[in-house]
């Protein structure tokens, strides 16, 4: 018998296990998972056992040197998972291994695990939670869950319930259901420092059982983490997107929260999606996957309608308390205000009333571009081919994408004129405005630079949830898991960023984040009320939102998607080809895109200068692969680059199942 061991160090462009011969030494000790010393060539490299075969590829065999550690780092269950992973978004074998290896073994960390005792301690003393009674609709799904678990099959359902339903409530009560027959549960959410209730609920409902996934952990605490779900100790994992490679041995119960989010998506190699991940491994185990949402992805609700998955509804809010109403504010009739008279009035009686508001933009930074009035030009980045972003607390201009920072010119770089000009809105402006309207409030901002610290998610909203904050100004990061009682007002300052981005989802995207950060407002005893500001109110995605009207959106958008062929009607791998050479990439592009359509003669587009053509210094060209066979779309692209040469400088990204071309 011989191992078949993939090293941790890969050769470039070398994707593949080679076969070692097993000393007596170590015929009775080895196994898959663990990590050896070989000889590779002249020198010694490590690498994993990720299976064994009865015959060599080769006549000469050299031996295994050494266990490189007494304990395996990954079952024969997580191999295939990874080369499932390798295989379905093109990644290189070890690079998916990673995913499911423990923190500290000498890679980068890819996941975060630690325990919340003092959190729990704490949840302890303020209440020990206890199921409560369900609402008719929730019993039904709770029932259906419960079902599907004691058969153990492998079974999909989409929760559907608005915001405020009480869809957390119908994942603990199936968690309780598998703890009973001794399995473990992993439980997803979008982004879990944003999610602090959440974790609250847990641990006071089951206590030690919780092994809960955060970025501020040392290596020793998540080794233990890691161990404690290994062993079985800590039965339910509740984290982020990475959480789904944990280590469970026994998995009953699979959780994606709010599955639409693109957090789920990983932007790195190998560039996963959980939700499709998860769904392997509920078949792997014969476990049951739930994926809750209010405004599930387009996807995922056709896959329901079809049958694929079985759909369980939650129509009403708790305690049969109304969805708030949603008023539209013509941006074009508003006078060419940041915040309309509707909503500065709104704001002040929300204030004076002693209640809480929230306002979403979904940009950043104080004034979003400085543009030259004589030649139009904006001010750019010089690695990027976007423009630079105005920071007031800084005086600064910088790139979102790169970091490049510098200080506003006097001059147009361009043409030298004086004539530059600040435009557009951002939150730091928004935080001014809303001052000078109401210079007594108490006001937060919630986005990626105010929150760049340690500790400062938790911080911000433990201060608004606590009422020391009147207004909480914000970013894309408000719409997730804020569940505050006095939260009476949501404003919506600009509803149209998404929609004028040349992507298929950005009908969806908007749709979702305008529900989601409507569904904050009047969740609990007080009644809410939304006013969405826009400059195109008659868009379907903007008047569905504000008829909380999923269905219409769905059914409007899912003839767009037919039409056009886009998912869930095709497949779609992105490829991006970069180089600091412009015509290094420009040649490359139109070579791999030539081969790929004498293979697929139909599905191939482009190759094009991306929307960002320009990206840290690199000349970026995409194609784009769509068709209904996405195996035939990933053997045509394994093909075409496994028969070229890749020169030095070029780099090569897939994407499989983006969800965003831009």
């Amino acid at each position: 018998m011989f191992a078949e061991v993939l090293l941790v160090r890969a050769a470039k462009d070398i994707d593949r296990a080679f076969h070692y011969s097993i000393s007596k030494e170590l015929e009775d000790q080895l196994k898959i998972g663990h990590q050896v010393v070989v000889p590779f060539g002249r020198r010694k490299e490590v690498g994993y056992v990720v299976g064994f075969v009865d015959q060599a590829e080769v006549p000469r065999v050299k031996d295994i040197l050494k266990l490189n550690r007494s304990e395996p780092l990954f079952s024969e269950q997580q191999v295939a998972l990874a080369k499932w992973l390798a295989r379905h978004y093109c990644s290189f074998f070890v690079s998916a291994l990673n995913l499911v290896i423990a923190p500290g073994t000498g890679k980068k960390e890819r996941i975060r695990i630690g325990k919340v005792r003092e959190q729990r301690a704490e949840s302890r003393k303020q209440s020990q939670e206890t199921a409560l009674e369900p609402t008719q609709e929730q019993a039904v799904a709770i029932n259906a869950i419960k079902a599907a678990v004691n058969e153990g099959v492998a079974q999909t359902f989409l929760l559907f319930g608005v915001t405020g339903s009480g869809k957390t409530e119908v994942y603990m009560q199936a968690i309780e259901t598998v703890l009973a027959k001794g399995k473990s549960s992993i439980v997803l959410v979008p982004e879990i420092s944003l999610t602090p209730q959440l974790v609250q609920r847990f641990s006071a409902r089951f206590g030690d059982s919780i092994a809960a996934l955060h970025s501020h952990l040392t290596i020793k605490e998540r080794k233990e983490a890691w161990q404690r779900i290994s062993s079985g100790e800590a039965k339910i994992i509740l984290g982020a997107r990475s959480a789904v490679f944990a280590p469970a041995p026994e998995i009953g119960l699979i959780v994606l929260d709010e599955e639409f989010e693109n957090s789920y998506k990983q932007d790195q190699s190998p560039r996963y999606h959980a939700r499709e991940v998860a769904t392997f491994l509920a078949k792997q185990h014969q476990a049951v996957l739930v994926l809750g949402s209010a405004t599930p992805s387009i996807e995922t609700y056709y896959r329901a309608e079809q049958g694929e998955y079985a759909k369980l509804v939650l129509s009403k809010r708790i305690d049969d308390r109304p969805l708030p109403p949603v008023e539209i504010v013509d941006l074009r009739q508003a006078g060419g205000r940041v915040l309309s008279s509707a909503l500065r009035q709104a704001l002040v009686e929300t204030v004076a009333k002693g209640q809480q508001a929230i306002l979403f933009l979904n940009r950043r930074g104080y004034f979003t571009f400085a543009m030259c009035r004589a030649c139009g030009q904006s001010v750019e980045c010089p690695n990027c081919a976007i423009a630079l972003t105005y920071h007031s607390s800084e005086q600064k201009l910088v790139c979102n994408r790169c970091g490049h920072s510098q200080l506003p010119p006097s001059s147009c770089p361009r043409c030298n004129s004086s004539s530059l000009v600040y435009l557009g809105t951002g939150t730091q402006r928004i935080e001014k405005e809303v001052a000078d309207i109401l210079p007594q409030a108490r006001l937060l901002r919630f986005d990626r630079d105010s929150v760049a610290q340690r500790g400062s998610h938790e911080r911000i909203f433990a201060t608004f949830a606590a009422g020391k904050a009147d207004v909480l100004i914000g970013t894309q990061m408000v719409a997730k898991g804020l569940d505050v009682a006095n939260v009476t007002l949501v404003g919506v300052v600009s509803a149209d960023t998404a929609l004028q981005l040349p992507d298929f989802r950005s009908a969806e995207h908007t749709f979702q984040l305008l529900a989601q950060v409507a569904g904050r407002a009047g969740r609990h005893h007080l009644p809410g009320r939304v006013i969405i500001q826009s400059y195109t109110p008659e868009h379907y995605a903007i008047q569905a939102a504000v008829k909380h009207d999923y269905l219409g959106f769905y059914l409007q958008e899912i003839e767009s998607r037919r039409d056009l062929n886009y998912p869930p009607f095709s497949s779609l791998i992105s490829l991006m080809i970069a180089s600091k050479d412009h015509g290094l990439a420009e040649k490359a592009a139109a070579g791999i895109g030539q081969a790929l359509k004498q293979r697929l003669p139909e599905g191939i587009l482009g190759p094009a200068l991306a929307f960002i053509p320009r990206l840290r210094g690199e000349t970026r060209f995409q194609v784009l692969l769509k068709g209904r066979e996405p195996e035939v779309l990933r053997q045509a692209l394994k093909d075409v680059l496994g028969s070229i040469e890749r020169p030095s400088g070029l780099r090569l990204t897939i994407d499989v199942d983006p969800q965003g071309l831009i």
